[in-house]
């Protein structure tokens, strides 16, 4: 991790080792949220697209328009890879690239319209997922896992 850390140009402070305990514990909160969510599952959401497919659907939704360096940037994601998920976006009608008019070595990616309905009923069925978990626990235990969650990001910022 700490090389990993230390490629995106950041320091990291070491506190000392890590007990093996804890890898194990954070590995069995991963195996138990990822299956909580269906996110080992091929397709999600019981949609055609697999999570990355969705995530890269929410990011070009949520700027409006992107460059496949943002999207590489704003996701880790291998270029080639991204590229081949772009091209079978194209070719499904997902969305439209475009030359940048102020860089024509960039291409501007947008949702299409066919991208925006799909997109939308991607959305709407992760709100309820996550409404039916919700709704299984009560008021107190919803806040305790809100709670726990900010503290998960807060602990372990994205880098």
């Amino acid at each position: 991790m700490a090389a990993t850390l230390a490629t995106k140009g950041l320091t990291v402070a070491r506190a000392g080792p890590v007990d093996s305990n804890r890898v194990a514990a954070v590995r069995q909160f991963s195996r138990f949220y990822t299956r909580q969510l269906g996110l080992l599952d091929q397709t999600l959401l019981g949609s055609a697209y697999s999570l990355t497919e969705i995530r890269i659907l929410f990011e070009i939704a949520h700027a409006g328009e992107i460059t496949a360096g943002g999207l590489i940037r704003q996701l880790d994601i291998d270029a080639g890879y991204l590229s081949r998920l772009l091209r079978g976006f194209a070719r499904r009608g997902l969305v439209i690239r475009q030359r940048n008019p102020r860089d024509a070595r960039q291409t501007i990616i947008t949702l299409s319209a066919f991208g925006h309905r799909v997109f939308r009923r991607l959305d709407r069925a992760a709100d309820h997922q996550v409404m039916v978990l919700l709704e299984n626990l009560t008021d107190v235990d919803q806040r305790r896992l809100l709670t726990a969650m900010e503290t998960v990001m807060a602990v372990w910022p994205a880098f």
